[in-house]
């Protein structure tokens, strides 16, 4: 009996190392790039007009072993309050539905693959009651064999006090 656990132990063990690729050189990784690039899923799509109510700062709540000092948790959010829904599409099964807030993280650290860097200096020029239209989606993005959700902040444009979307500054230069 001992010699047939073993013979089974030494076949399934080999057979494990057979299937495993070898790893990929350094030469195949730099052509291969394609293995390293990020595709997405939309899962929905809002456009709302909201108000700024904001910028708040959530604490670590110490959660892992590199908290509190390494772990980069404490953040701070701008808020916005959604007034009216102009535009949802939700084309995947597990988008996010309507939603009643939205808070969107001010370090440009953690800013998301798709987010434009020119959103956080939008934000950062708002005071509270600012009404603004927000354009943002939610991807469950791919890279890497790994997959994860985003909710990039596509676009913030200040609307004006009848309630349209502010016309574009000009430029100073021109």
């Amino acid at each position: 009996m001992k010699k047939l656990i073993m013979t089974a132990c030494c076949l399934l063990t080999g057979a494990l190392f057979c299937c495993v690729a070898p790893p990929a050189s350094a030469e195949e990784k730099a052509d291969d790039k394609s293995a390293s690039l990020t595709s997405g899923d939309l899962l929905a799509d809002h456009v709302v007009e909201a108000e700024f109510t904001g910028i708040i700062h959530r604490v670590c709540r110490f959660r892992t072993a590199l908290c509190p000092e390494k772990c980069d948790h404490p953040k701070d959010f701008a808020v916005f309050k959604v007034l009216k829904y102009r535009d949802y599409r939700k084309p995947g099964k597990y988008g996010d539905p309507e939603q009643k807030s939205l808070m969107i993280d001010t370090d440009p650290k953690h800013k998301p693959l798709l987010q434009d860097a020119s959103i956080l200096k939008k934000i950062a020029g708002l005071k509270p009651g600012d009404k603004v239209v927000l354009h943002w989606t939610h991807y469950y993005m791919h890279k890497d064999g790994s997959s994860y959700p985003e909710r990039p902040v596509m676009s913030l444009t200040p609307m004006t006090e009848a309630g349209e979307q502010a016309p574009p500054a000009a430029d100073a230069g021109k």
